[in-house]
């Protein structure tokens, strides 16, 4: 009986992981491996349910019991791993609102057409809170055109902090980024080439859980980096952190 309710678990499991990607896929209108990896974890436990009812599993039970034990083991491992790090990710994502520096950076996070995302009007209003405050401030709007975006994300923040009252010879546009590190290092030419100054201190304009990774490619790109986090909606946390878990690492092997 126990076996039975446990089965019924991992099916209303496997299509909740399916269901997931379908929903924060369409919301977002693109895909990437937080998006991805809960249908992956569906399709694989409906494929392991199927593969027990077959004659090659009947003939070796037990074999594949211990396989999927080794396996039970490893994800557990992965699973204690991607707490800890999740947890080092979020806590380090404290703002520096009072923070002086020589110029705001905000990433870019998707556009719908022209449209910004939620995600980045987040972005968007939190650099704008802070403007007000520091009207002397040069802001960096950074992000290339991705697949579905009719314009550069880079145009499409520009337009939006114009629209609500930041003069356009405030707003500087680096639009080839494809990647975090470029994004800094993009940045960084283009605001030394234009205002004709060495560029030090940034304030990253990023969600919280991308902030830790923001800043470490800041350094990495020769900024002195602080940050205010505009927050993440709820629904999507656990995509966000499943991608930002394996782009932590990617970013510290590959991003130079």
């Amino acid at each position: 009986m126990k076996n039975k309710y446990f089965q019924i678990f991992l099916y209303i499991l496997a299509a909740a992981g399916i269901m997931d990607t379908i929903i924060i896929a369409k919301r977002s209108g693109g895909m990437d491996m937080g998006i991805l990896l809960p249908a992956i974890g569906g399709v694989c436990i409906i494929i392991w349910a199927l593969f027990k009812k077959t004659g090659l599993y009947r003939r070796r039970p037990k074999f594949y019991s211990k396989l999927i034990k080794v396996f039970t083991g490893l994800f557990l491992i992965w699973l204690v791993s991607f707490i800890i790090i999740t947890a080092v990710i979020i806590t380090s994502a404290m703002s520096d609102k009072e923070q002086r520096v020589d110029s705001v950076i905000v990433l870019g996070a998707g556009l719908k057409g022209e449209t910004p995302t939620l995600v980045l009007k987040k972005r968007l209003d939190h650099t704008l809170d802070y403007y007000k405050l520091n009207p002397d401030v040069k802001i960096i709007v950074s992000g290339g055109q991705g697949i579905g975006e009719t314009i550069t994300e880079a145009e499409g923040m520009k337009r939006y902090l114009v629209k609500h009252n930041i003069p356009e010879n405030v707003i500087l546009k680096e639009e080839k980024s494809t990647s975090t590190y470029e994004n800094m290092l993009y940045s960084k030419k283009m605001y030394e080439s234009t205002i004709g100054r060495p560029l030090d201190k940034v304030l990253i304009v990023t969600n919280d859980f991308h902030m830790f990774r923001a800043k470490i490619l800041a350094k990495r790109a020769g900024l002195k980096p602080y940050g205010i986090s505009s927050g993440t909606p709820w629904y999507i946390y656990p995509n966000v952190c499943l991608r930002e878990y394996f782009a932590l690492f990617k970013s510290i092997i590959l991003d130079r």
